[in-house]
């Protein structure tokens, strides 16, 4: 759905980090000057010490108290998870040495984000379509200008996609409410709002977001998302509707709501987006082995990291060429904490074939563009470290009460463990 943008470059070239911070964003901003977006905000620092640091400062029992509201206490963990800084099961870990069960809704969120994962590594790019039938009547407008220009004239959701543009980050529950209103009051097509979405997104992934823009649509869920104005006014304390003077399309009961809103009398089937994949390619004949550093393992504590191999990582148009420049950013500072690792910028195969590589050792993921990728250098997936030892088949992952019906227990003993 979404084309990448046009490349920076003609040709491959090694990319000198700076050490310096400051110098650093510059440098990554005058290196992708087609990159959309702002530039990283302060608060934002790429990284495991960044990650570490946050993760520490997690409060798990305020999360469990206060977390749907705006300024309540969330962990601000998903870009470092995102990104590999730290890995799902090591958040688990200090959540639970520190909280226990009394975390437990901390954990259930954590949760979500590996069963999001786990779809992605069963059904591949399947996730880009309609998982299922929707339940509702759902449109197939663009995003229009006005969403993307924050001009929607409602100053919640402008709020909200300027939290998302110019930070790169917006609370969950905001983002729920953008996109019910996206899809279910301006009948936008789920999958042009979550390409566009994730390509602003520090924390975006293919499984996390398009999963999530489907369950608001019900193509993968079964019935709609939607919320009114008592349900916005009260988890962001009236922020945003003291002294608004615009017609709230959202003033109505969930009743009036739902029958303005959905219609649910139609025969609906699950559409297919087309998935353009690159052509495969012939295996290389070079001999030199290198771990292939990619965009959700970038720790310098990651296992790989210790091996006696070149480690290389590539911003590639194919992959990273939609993505915004604080994101870049992000992952340059992420990066600048890995010692001895070479950035270019450029065409992944070009790079590997200039430095001679046939062969790639690196983290397995469930993302297909990634595995097209490395496909000609026979690459050797290690298994990332796994956030609770089960095995899961097609009917456990098919909704998350069912996944949790497995992994809760195991989380939070049985005694412990509540249905979703």
């Amino acid at each position: 759905m979404l084309a990448p943008m046009e490349s920076n470059v003609a040709l491959s070239h090694k990319l000198i980090l700076p050490t310096d911070r400051a110098e650093r964003l510059h440098y990554i901003k005058h290196h992708f000057p087609l990159a959309k977006g702002m530039t990283l905000s302060e608060a934002w620092v790429g990284g495991r010490l960044s990650a570490i640091k946050q993760l520490n400062q997690i409060d798990g029992l305020a999360y469990n108290r206060n977390r749907n509201f705006l300024n309540g206490a969330v962990t601000h963990l998903s870009p470092y998870l995102r990104h590999g800084c730290i890995t799902l099961k090591e958040a688990l870990d200090s959540v639970q040495a520190r909280f226990g069960n009394n975390a437990e809704k901390l954990i259930f969120e954590l949760a979500w984000r590996d069963y999001w994962r786990q779809v992605w590594y069963m059904q591949g790019n399947k996730i880009l379509s309609d998982m299922e039938a929707s339940k509702v009547l759902l449109g197939v407008k663009p995003v229009p200008d006005f969403v993307k220009k924050s001009q929607t004239g409602l100053p919640c959701m402008d709020a909200f996609i300027h939290d998302l543009i110019d930070d790169g980050y917006v609370h969950n529950h905001a983002r729920m409410w953008f996109a019910a209103y996206v899809l279910h009051w301006l009948k936008v097509d789920w999958r042009a709002a979550a390409d566009w979405y994730e390509s602003y997104l520090l924390d975006g992934d293919q499984s996390s977001n398009h999963l999530s823009w489907q369950w608001i649509a019900t193509t993968n869920s079964s019935k709609p998302y939607y919320f009114n104005k008592e349900n916005l006014g009260r988890f962001t304390g009236e922020k945003y509707c003291t002294g608004c003077t615009a017609k709230c399309p959202f003033d109505k009961s969930y009743e009036d709501l739902q029958l303005q809103l959905f219609d649910t009398h139609h025969q609906a089937v699950a559409n297919v987006y087309p998935i353009s994949a690159p052509p495969r390619q012939a295996l290389s004949g070079l001999s030199t082995i290198a771990i292939f550093v990619h965009d959700e393992m970038l720790s310098p504590a990651h296992p790989l990291m210790q091996q006696p191999f070149p480690k290389i990582f590539v911003f590639d148009n194919i992959l990273h060429g939609h993505w915004s420049i604080n994101r870049l950013q992000f992952m340059a500072d992420c990066l600048s904490e890995i010692s001895e690792i070479e950035v270019w910028m450029g065409e992944t195969r070009q790079v590997l074939q200039e430095r001679g590589v046939g062969q790639v050792i690196t983290q397995n993921t469930p993302n297909p563009a990634l595995k097209a990728l490395l496909q000609p250098y026979s690459p050797k997936w290690q298994a990332e470290e796994a956030f609770v030892n089960l095995k899961f088949d097609e009917k456990s992952l098919k909704r998350f009460s069912k996944y949790w019906e497995k992994v809760g227990p195991v989380l939070l003993g049985d005694k412990e463990y509540r249905k979703p």
